[in-house]
């Protein structure tokens, strides 16, 4: 069964919550510009595949906290569905 781009959202939305990392990916400063909100998890979409990121810096640097490279839906799906279970221990 084909997994959605939506669903996957919802699941790394859940990953923000459970981890207490920000729920927005970027926020305006006093002075109108723009930083990246360091420990937000995102999803990457490259090469017809996902990846989860997590942003490193006020730059929007990031790192893949689970997987090295862009897999399937259905891969991500399963993948996320791990990391969720293991927050939950």
């Amino acid at each position: 069964m084909r997994v959605s781009k939506t669903t996957l959202q919802q699941k790394v939305s859940l990953i923000n919550e459970i981890t207490n990392s920000p729920r927005e990916h970027s926020e305006k400063t006093k002075d109108g510009a723009y930083v990246s909100n360091i420990g937000h998890f995102y999803l990457s979409q490259a090469y017809g595949g996902y990846c989860l990121m997590r942003i490193v810096n006020l730059s929007g640097g990031s790192s893949t906290p689970i997987y090295g490279g862009h897999v399937s839906g259905k891969e991500m799906d399963f993948l996320l569905t791990g990391f969720i279970a293991a927050f939950n221990l």
